[in-house]
């Protein structure tokens, strides 16, 4: 099914314009709702192409995919990228609105740090950027007032949702991955109190006021970037904490499988395009 895209701006600041690529559904077809896509690359690599293999997917299964470029390392730091994925899902939230008559049906996916900070963006959705907040709306450049950063739900793809966790792991491989996982990590935090706030289990368990997006999460059986252990440590705290944690387990697949044609491929954008639908449909 042909599926084509658009590069346009959706956010300023300073002088400093940030771009989206808006995958569009086929002709004549319902838009489903809005996808917010945040790509990965250890908080400093890689821009709004990274996910083109499942965005393109998604846009065909009828939903029109934001995917989004963001302030990260080593040029910006935490929460930088947070705060721009937040005024993402306002922006992303405007254009459900037009398209469906609905700005709730929106919701973020992202990729690896991407997917961490989707959920980091979810579950501190009214960001304040010093900068101000200039979004393009309807062919001109608007302030925006408060931002509505909230989505229904976060698809959060084999990601290091607890930094400083990740950061010592890396720490501790004697492996290219392991110094470049430690190299973007500083760059783009810069110190360990700044990645211990943005560890995603301790803001779900001591942040009170902390909304709870439904969560997916797509976990890789032999991924070599994310220990387990902190995953099943989000899913514990968040359910305890009363939210919905569904984990998909897909056994043998590595880190970013979901960006290649693999055997595990399909499968995964089966089991997405379901949730989304499930859940946009609430």
């Amino acid at each position: 099914m042909i599926v084509d895209y658009a590069d346009i701006p959706y956010l300023r600041r300073g002088k400093k314009e940030l771009l989206a690529r808006v995958w569009n559904p086929p002709t004549k077809t319902v838009v489903r709702g809005v996808v917010l896509d945040v790509h990965g690359g250890a908080w400093c690599d890689h821009d709004r192409r990274a996910g083109s293999h499942y965005d393109a997917a998604l846009a065909a299964a009828g939903f029109s995919v934001v995917a989004i470029d963001f302030r990260c390392g080593p040029e910006h730091q935490h929460p930088d990228a947070s705060t721009d994925v937040s005024a993402a899902a306002h922006w992303a939230r405007l254009r459900a609105l037009q398209l469906t008559g609905n700005s709730d049906r929106i919701i973020s996916i992202g990729s690896s740090s991407g997917g961490h900070l989707a959920l980091l963006a979810a579950l501190r959705p009214q960001s304040i950027d010093s900068q101000g907040t200039e979004m393009y709306v309807d062919g001109k450049w608007e302030e925006q007032g408060p931002i509505d950063g909230r989505v229904t739900g976060v698809g959060t793809f084999w990601a290091p949702v607890d930094p400083f966790a990740r950061y010592m792991y890396a720490r501790s491989l004697d492996t290219d991955l392991g110094k470049r996982l430690v190299v973007n990590t500083e760059a783009y935090f810069g110190t360990e109190q700044a990645m211990t706030d943005a560890c995603l289990s301790r803001i779900v368990n001591e942040e009170t006021k902390t909304q709870l997006p439904e969560v997916w999460f797509a976990q890789a059986g032999n991924d070599q970037n994310v220990p387990p252990q902190m995953v099943d440590e989000l899913a514990s705290a968040y359910r305890q904490a009363g939210g919905c944690f569904t984990l998909k387990h897909y056994p043998g697949a590595a880190h970013g499988f979901g960006h290649l044609e693999t055997k595990q491929t399909q499968h995964f954008l089966d089991d997405l395009c379901c949730w989304l639908d499930e859940t946009i449909e609430g």
